[in-house]
């Protein structure tokens, strides 16, 4: 069954997304065009098609994955260190899915977290993913670019610290 069948009438993905072999379009645009145009990471806010309250909106944040961790043994997930801040996703993510490879079988559970960071999400993935592959994020609600990018951390004289990242600004 082919992917996009599967997502038919799910309510997981903004209204009228289309699943392709090689990508997902969300409102007319390709989620792996809209990461080449932006860089990662990079947000696409689109209506849901559910009209209930509170998720009026579904967010898609797309990231690189930086480094993989094999699994250890069977029971250890292989573990994905994307490029973006994922705190603010806890409990709002939905859906996950490799972009260049969204039909791809052979899924199991990964964990997927940000550099020196201890938030994770579990997502169901392939373990063929790799570094520079684009992973999509399909969140409820709506969540702005400043949310989810890493910024530098200020340090006690007031300067950028470029070597130590924390996701929060601290203007």
């Amino acid at each position: 069954m082919a992917l996009g069948e599967l997502y038919q009438d799910t309510p997981t993905w903004p209204a009228g997304s289309l699943f392709t072999d090689g990508d997902i379009t969300v409102g007319h645009k390709s989620l792996t065009g809209l990461a080449a145009e932006r860089g990662t990471p990079c947000v696409l806010i689109a209506p849901s098609g559910t009209g209930q309250p509170g998720e009026e909106y579904r967010t898609i944040v797309i990231a690189t994955i930086l480094s993989c961790t094999p699994r250890g043994r069977w029971w250890h997930p292989m573990e994905l260190t994307v490029d973006c801040d994922l705190r603010v996703l806890d409990g709002r993510v939905l859906d996950t899915v490799l972009l260049q490879r969204p039909n791809a079988r052979h899924r199991k559970t990964v964990l997927v977290h940000a550099a020196d960071q201890q938030s994770m999400i579990r997502a169901w993935l392939p373990e063929a993913a790799t570094p520079n592959d684009l992973v999509a994020l399909a969140s409820v609600g709506t969540i702005a670019l400043g949310q989810i990018a890493l910024h530098p951390t200020r340090n006690a004289t007031g300067t950028d610290d470029d070597t130590q990242r924390q996701g929060r600004c601290l203007k």
